[in-house]
């Protein structure tokens, strides 16, 4: 279920946020609004996700607050002790962080970015009158001056994955990173490899998802950050060009006809928020050469299958010009993938427009209504026509047969079974 986001306006009239106000006020809590929520309040981009900060009690506080709502409170961390609070309809999330710190000037302090260290009291949201934004490192002229900076040197190396996300927010935003960042960025990169497998993987893959990621990989490379998060791909110069070519024009000429359709199956995720999309950048990244990348970024198994499917299917079409049986075999070994291959494979090299018309064809053509019409006999059949007994033999007359089918040999259930006929007498 989609979490509801929020403009200025509807998060201050939003019955949640107002029954939060009162509750808060009640038991003389002071919340305030923090991180990215106020950041993106500012600059008047959607909020989806709720942060909130207080002094103490984060979790006791969220529970009462979610069981006189009718909402679910779900425990996330004990240090600093943090709970979310998911409100179903409409659905709002909400997370209530305690202060890491003794005061909120030093739990700011401690934040990763000037831009996310900036907080606004809830009363002061619910305000018409403009914002009194708390702001301890300079995170409000930053945001007017698209400009990414470290709250303090001293954040980098207490979470050096900090390294990888202003890189991603300079992605996700199009800021520029100060110069005192990147010597930052150099002097503490060291220190990436320490951090789980997991947490570099989900922010490389945040990276991948921004439409054009590109440049801002490229910049990783450039002072060997990229080395650190993927050492396979430390050890080559990159050849960016495939990789731009795919954020440039995704999707060939040949197939825009079935744009609707690829765009679903590229959005299809193969992990926790890891998509068909961002896999095919990684693996032009790559070039092809996956090497351990699967266990270095704890990738699941799909993904990994993608990813192999995406090299084999790309090494079947350069290597020979196609026949329509080879075709129809590429396309039933791939199966749904074939769109992914023929995606990666363009923007690998140049490939001839009428064979991507002439695969697709044959998929819409062809294949997918034999698909659609299924196997024009069973196992049951063979045992009941033929008085065959269960076991390998009636596997491989079943294979032969759905050959038969896919070469267009034969189209209907009298046929199959003739044709099964004849190869039992062989």
């Amino acid at each position: 279920m989609k979490t509801t986001t929020f403009t200025c306006q509807e998060l201050r009239s939003n019955a949640v946020i107002q029954a939060l106000s009162t509750f808060s006020k009640t038991r003389g809590v002071q919340l305030y609004l923090v991180g990215g929520s106020v950041r993106d309040l500012l600059l008047n981009r959607p909020i989806a996700d709720l942060d909130f900060a207080l002094a103490s009690d984060a979790i006791q506080f969220a529970k009462t607050f979610a069981d006189s709502f009718g909402a679910t409170c779900i425990a996330l961390e004990e240090q600093p002790p943090t709970a979310r609070v998911i409100v179903r309809t409409p659905r709002v999330s909400m997370d209530f962080a305690q202060f890491r710190a003794a005061s909120l000037i030093d739990d700011l302090r401690l934040r990763d970015l000037t831009m996310n260290a900036m907080a606004i009291s809830l009363e002061s949201v619910l305000m018409s009158s403009p914002f009194h934004v708390i702001d301890p490192c300079g995170g409000k002229n930053d945001l007017a001056t698209r400009l990414l900076q470290f709250s303090s040197e001293q954040v980098v190396p207490d979470d050096p994955l900090r390294l990888m996300r202003i890189y991603r927010f300079a992605a996700q935003l199009d800021f520029e990173m100060s110069q005192n960042a990147i010597g930052l960025v150099q002097k503490y990169q060291h220190l990436l490899p320490h951090v789980s497998a997991e947490r570099v993987r989900d922010e490389l893959m945040k990276i991948l998802s921004v439409e054009k990621a590109s440049p801002y990989l490229q910049k990783m490379s450039e002072i060997e950050l990229l080395a650190h998060v993927m050492p396979c791909v430390g050890q080559a110069p990159v050849p960016w060009q495939p990789l731009d070519t795919f954020e440039d024009t995704p999707i060939p000429a040949p197939l825009r006809p079935y744009q609707t359709e690829i765009d679903a199956y590229l959005r299809e995720e193969l992990g926790l928020e890891i998509n068909r999309r961002s896999l095919i950048k990684l693996c032009l990244c790559l070039q092809g050469s996956l090497g351990d990348v699967g266990k270095q970024l704890r990738l699941s198994r799909k993904g990994v299958q993608f990813m192999k499917c995406l090299v084999w299917g790309h090494q079947q079409l350069t290597k020979k010009q196609l026949t329509r049986k080879q075709i129809i075999h590429f396309l039933r070994t791939t199966a749904s993938d074939w769109r992914g291959v023929l995606l990666f494979s363009a923007a690998m090299h140049p490939i001839d427009e009428a064979i991507l018309r002439q695969i697709a064809d044959t998929y819409y053509r062809h294949v997918l209504p034999i698909l659609k019409q299924g196997k024009l006999i069973t196992g049951e059949d063979l045992i009941r026509t033929f008085n065959m007994k269960e076991g390998k033999e009636i596997g491989m007359l079943l294979k032969q047969i759905e050959e038969h089918q896919f070469d267009g040999e034969i189209v209907t259930r009298e046929e199959a079974l003739a044709a099964a006929e004849a190869l039992i007498r062989q």
